[in-house]
């Protein structure tokens, strides 16, 4: 079992080493965000001096020999300025020197922090903007600037004066968060600088402003002291009141009084905290397995409302080791955003997690043989460290290729099916190393010989990510066993960046295609599988069929040619759906009809009764939910909802423009789609039965399926897009 220390730590002891140089508290550093606002450090602060609960605090204790060589999670100290009006998060406290042993804070930072901004020092500040200020403490919404303005948190004697009065004089009843005040106590230094406009509102008062009535929080709560006399606490505050130039000392025996109770608060607040012993070797814990436990601790802890993740560990790893100075001074997530900003126009939104876990991907398949990261492998710092440098490194060369291999995605217009973030990232790898190969070996033949390897390369690189794409989402691979099938890519794309490494011009696009087949190879069976019985019973669930009739009507040139029809009566436009040829309500009405027609007729007892339906069914529901299979439905513009109605898909069509202006004829248009009358809407003089369009829509339903799985075979490609841009 991990050994755990249970600890009851006085808060000021606590307060006092977390912002102390040589801090013994420090802050795992994932650059997660301090998010508490300055009203939420008053009222912490009020809680405290109410002896409300302050909740517990989860501690790792580590030791210099804790770990061997460059092990551990990376961490910093706490915040000694908080600053919200630039790209990094603040300012932290001065390090000399690591201590002997340290304490991580795994959960309570946030308490922790906020209470040293209101009691750590002289220092201890937030930086925000003006705008954010007034929100914040006034509730106000100020224009939009770029004013900012530095707050110290201090006690505010006017406001103290005040609640005096309020209170009846009785200084325990004083609220706090009343006579607290973030305070500007330099103007020249703790603002931006101009020009202001002549009726700006300043969000916080100033000490120059208000002369001697404001008192650091900080400086009150050093000089509080347990087991002080009131005479004493009075004698320690006149030189407090003298240094911040007040004058008058009428409430002086009140605010010894305060003193006393501050003092209180500082001697007996204390803070129960469970402490994780560092590691010692035994018959139990092998260090692989004790730092595989503390990362999953680490990774399961809820904190803020959220769970962290390995991909937040793996990148505060990237950022201390990353050389900014190959990346054009660029710092490891300063390259992460642009790159996401890149995805992002291309229509691909990519979390900060997703672009770790890709250049963790395309490290491990490049540097580790494809073996991925495990938990423990996030304490050992000579593993992820060294993948920080070798992708500062490469940085160069991935930016290239992930930017063509995005547009790719854009020009075939994958944005919106590309299902999992994780089949993007086999792509976009696989991708990476074929570019890369293909730049070396181009400089080896003529232009002719590049242009049509690269026309060629073009190619089979669209050809893939289509089948790739979809493939793996029909196969469900990434719900499933998506750490599994996640590793054995990574495999399958080191063997192939091995094989690469060596290949020569003439057997380039023979290695290419060995590793598409392997990769693909993994989905193509659970692929055909799910198109060969994918079945929707309900309605409302057809969407369930958009992927695959998203291919399927690209598949053929007419019938893509036909599909670009807009479709829609009226002006206004809309996007499209799955929806049915034969209506839902039609339907229903024909089945109903036929099954009450031999009802008339029917003469046996109540069991046969029920199972009286259309020929070709076992009953009448099962004839009811047929309509809703995959052949009676294509994508059409949203606005028709034939679905909902009890017509023929000719009363609509025949009002499109297209259609009434002859400009589209309507039996190519039906042939195109594998549709007929029978389906659309009968002739004059046309008897359409139930039997009739059961057997229609079977036969179109096999005849979709059949070109799918030819789609997943790689025997029929998409005819939407037939070159590639260069």
């Amino acid at each position: 079992m991990i050994r755990y220390e249970s600890r009851r730590e006085l808060l000021s002891e606590v307060i006092r080493q977390a912002a102390a140089v040589n801090a013994t508290y420090v802050i795992p550093d994932l650059q997660r965000p301090y998010v508490w606002s300055p009203k939420q450090v008053i009222m912490l602060v009020d809680s405290l001096f109410r002896n409300w609960p302050f909740g517990s605090l989860l501690l790792w204790e580590v030791r210099p020999d804790c770990f061997l060589g460059e092990e551990g999670i990376p961490h910093r100290a706490f915040w000694q300025m908080v600053d919200r009006t630039q790209n990094d998060d603040g300012v932290v406290v001065p390090w000399l020197g690591q201590p002997a042993t340290y304490r991580m804070v795994l959960d309570g930072q946030q308490r922790i922090q906020s209470l040293i901004l209101a009691l750590g020092g002289d220092q201890y500040s937030f930086r925000l903007y003006d705008t954010d200020w007034a929100l914040d403490l006034q509730e106000r919404r100020a224009r939009p600037s770029n004013h900012w303005s530095k707050g110290f948190l201090c006690l505010d004697l006017q406001m103290f004066q005040e609640e005096l009065e309020r209170v009846g004089r009785r200084v325990r009843q004083v609220s706090i968060a009343r006579i607290l005040n973030w305070v500007v106590l330099n103007i020249r230094t703790d603002r931006s600088g101009g020009p202001y406009p002549g009726n700006y509102v300043y969000p916080l008062p100033t000490r120059e402003e208000h002369p001697g009535r404001f008192i650091r929080l900080s400086r009150f709560w050093d000089l509080a002291e347990g087991g002080l006399t009131e005479d004493e606490c009075e004698d320690r505050l006149r030189q407090l009141l003298i240094e911040h130039g007040v004058n008058d000392d009428r409430d002086l025996r009140h605010l010894a009084q305060f003193m006393q109770i501050s003092a209180n608060v500082k001697v007996n607040s204390f803070v129960h905290a469970l402490q994780i012993e560092s590691f010692q070797p035994s018959l139990q814990w092998t260090r692989d397995g004790y730092s595989d436990a503390i990362v999953n601790i680490f990774t399961r802890l809820n904190t803020a409302g959220r769970t962290l993740t390995r991909e937040e560990i793996t990148l505060a790893w990237l950022k201390i080791g990353w050389n900014p100075a190959q990346t054009g001074n660029r710092t490891a997530g300063q390259c992460l955003k642009e790159m996401q900003s890149v995805f992002r126009d291309c229509g691909l939104t990519v979390d900060m997690d997703e672009m770790v876990r890709l250049i963790s991907f395309v490290w491990s398949v490049e540097a580790r043989k494809g073996k991925l990261l495990e938990s423990r492998d996030l304490l050992k710092g000579e593993i992820v460290r060294s993948m920080a440098g070798n992708l500062a490194e490469r940085w160069n060369v991935l930016e290239l290729n992930f930017r063509r291999g995005a547009d790719l995605i854009k020009n075939r217009d994958l944005s919106e099916n590309k299902g999992s973030f994780n089949a993007i990232i086999v792509f976009l790898t696989w991708y990476m190393l074929v570019s890369d190969r293909f730049d070396t070996l181009s400089q080896r033949v003529n232009v002719v010989g590049r242009n049509n390897l690269k026309r060629d390369l073009d190619l089979r690189s669209a050809r893939f990510l289509d089948r790739w794409i979809f493939g793996s989402q029909w196969a469900n691979v990434w719900s499933d066993s998506s750490v599994q099938s996640f590793q054995n890519c990574a495999t399958d794309l080191s063997d192939f960046h091995t094989r690469l490494g060596t290949c020569p011009v003439n057997d380039f696009t023979r290695t290419v295609d060995a590793v598409v087949d392997r990769i693909l190879d993994r989905v193509s069976e659970k692929a055909i599988e799910q198109i060969t019985n994918i079945v929707v019973k309900n309605r409302r669930r057809v969407h369930d069929y958009y992927s695959f009739l998203w291919v399927w009507h690209r598949l053929d040139e007419d019938r893509w040619r036909y599909s670009r029809i807009q479709m829609r009566i009226g002006r206004n436009s809309s996007r499209l759906e799955v929806d049915h040829t034969v209506a839902h309500a039609l339907w229903t009405g024909l089945v109903e009809n036929e099954v009450n027609t031999r009802l008339a007729v029917f003469i046996g007892n109540e069991v046969e009764r029920i199972l009286i339906a259309p020929d070709g069914f076992e009953s009448k529901q099962e004839a009811l939910t047929f309509i809703n299979i995959l052949g009676n439905c294509s994508l059409l513009e949203k606005s028709f909802n034939i679905s909902r109605s009890d017509q023929w898909m000719w009363n609509f069509l025949s009002r499109v423009y297209e259609f009434a202006n002859g400009t589209v004829l309507r039996d190519n248009w039906q042939v195109s789609l594998g549709l007929s009358n029978i389906l659309t809407g009968p002739g004059p003089t046309e008897e359409i039965t139930v039997s009739k369009i059961r057997e229609a829509l079977s036969d179109r339903d096999t005849s979709i399926r059949r070109e799918l799985i030819e789609f997943i075979k790689g025997k029929k490609h998409r005819m939407d897009i037939d070159v590639v841009p260069d």
